[in-house]
């Protein structure tokens, strides 16, 4: 893997593990709110296996709120084991089918281009594309029907978009919750539920803190799942536990941070709620 310039070695798996080693800053594009700082250590180590820092390509039809919701890890503020690249098409997003273009695309460049950065696609990077069913379940069908056995490119689709996985997130009984959805034409299903969250949670689906609510949303994602006979999964089922199973085992990798990061925020809330 070449993340556009940032190396790492290989030690001696016989060695004692690396001491923490001071970071460096690069500056890095991220998409979010101007130009970011990336912390890197000026040496990327991988010990028995473990790279001290993965990098996760995110290929997404929303440019919104699955920014939002990986915020943490592509300006890794806190996070730095891992690290999510993310391309969209601001201010519109894509459909599945400019999805496999694109990923068509790379996999045969060997490259991804997001802003001003590229970076040089490896065989065992992981990638995710992130898509909605909403009116596209047809483009859908057609992708899963010819696609090969792609292991490197893994599709995570959200039924009937991306709001399902945040409300796993909080809650837990879409059927009385999102009754309403049943009955509301496929091309506005979407729309509705977005309404709906300031109606369910306070503040509303907020995909900032969802992230700190994996675990919850793997539990209720899991328990509602189903898919139908082209394996796209039915009204209120979402692929996301697996793609947020990933993440989590990744980042746990290295001495729990995903667990210790969840732990600080809600110490901070307690504190922070405590002062009122």
């Amino acid at each position: 893997m070449d993340l556009s310039k940032l190396t790492y070695s290989k030690s001696d798996s016989g060695k004692m593990p690396l001491k923490p080693v001071p970071k460096t800053t690069i500056e890095s594009n991220d998409g979010i709110g101007g130009t970011d700082v990336l912390k890197v250590s000026p040496a990327y180590s991988k010990i028995d296996g473990i790279l001290s820092t993965n990098l996760v390509f995110v290929l997404s039809g929303g440019e919104k709120r699955e920014k939002d919701f990986l915020r943490e890890l592509i300006r890794q503020r806190e996070l730095h084991s891992l690290r999510v690249a993310f391309m969209s098409e601001k201010g519109q997003g894509l459909q599945p089918y400019q999805m496999q273009e694109r990923w068509s695309e790379i996999q045969s460049t060997g490259m991804f281009k997001i802003n001003s950065q590229v970076y040089h696609l490896d065989t065992t990077d992981k990638v995710f594309l992130l898509s909605d069913v909403d009116e596209f379940y047809d483009q859908l069908e057609k992708i899963f029907k010819n696609r090969s056995n792609d292991e490197q490119g893994q599709w995570i689709v959200s039924n009937p978009c991306f709001e399902i996985w945040l409300y796993y997130c909080y809650l837990d009984n879409p059927e009385i919750d999102l009754e309403c959805l049943v009955s509301e034409p496929v091309a506005t299903r979407s729309r509705k539920l977005k309404t709906l969250g300031p109606m369910l949670v306070a503040g509303g689906l907020n995909p900032c803190k969802a992230f700190e609510r994996m675990t919850i949303g793997i539990e209720n994602s899991q328990k509602h799942y189903s898919a139908d006979e082209n394996g796209i999964p039915v009204l209120f089922a979402t692929q996301m536990h697996e793609m947020a199973r990933y993440l989590i085992d990744t980042m746990n990798q290295n001495a729990d941070e995903y667990s210790e990061y969840v732990k600080r925020k809600e110490e901070w809330r307690r504190f922070m709620k405590s002062r009122v």
